[in-house]
């Protein structure tokens, strides 16, 4: 017989729940045992154990910011120089309301910033966006 569990996920702000199923002894938990002929301290173990359990969360979400082309050309002409939406519209050919979504998302992640000049708003990157972006380029080159 099994426990049901639900745990509530935040990714990028939205909830989703997941149901997870622990179950006593089964014929089927012999599979994640680890195996008696393979050689491993038990430091070493301890270690993997540590990381494993880990909570990831933070950078799932900031790849998950990374992993979409028009946030990675804003960022990279952010690099350049501070600039204005309307920068980004004419040269990523994007409507302002899409824009607005990506910004928003580069901004909850802290990323980018923005300060008001007159009628404009004029994005800069965060010093973390700028180690996030240098990150990235060392992955990259």
């Amino acid at each position: 017989m099994g426990i049901k569990l639900t745990k509530n996920l935040s990714s990028l702000g939205e909830k989703k729940k997941v149901k997870v199923r622990i179950s006593s002894a089964s014929p089927r938990s012999a599979h994640f045992r680890i195996s008696p002929s393979y050689k491993i301290s038990p430091e070493s173990l301890k270690k993997v154990r540590r990381v494993i359990s880990e909570d990831v969360n933070d950078a799932v979400e900031i790849l998950e910011v990374l992993s979409d082309p028009i946030r990675l050309h804003i960022l990279k002409a952010l690099r350049i120089k501070d600039l204005c939406v309307c920068v980004f519209a004419s040269f990523l050919k994007c409507e302002y309301s899409k824009l607005s979504y990506h910004l928003k998302l580069l901004r909850e992640s802290r990323l980018v910033d923005y300060r008001k000049e007159g009628n404009f708003l004029i994005y800069y990157l965060t010093e973390l966006g700028k180690r996030r972006l240098k990150s990235i380029e060392k992955l990259t080159s």
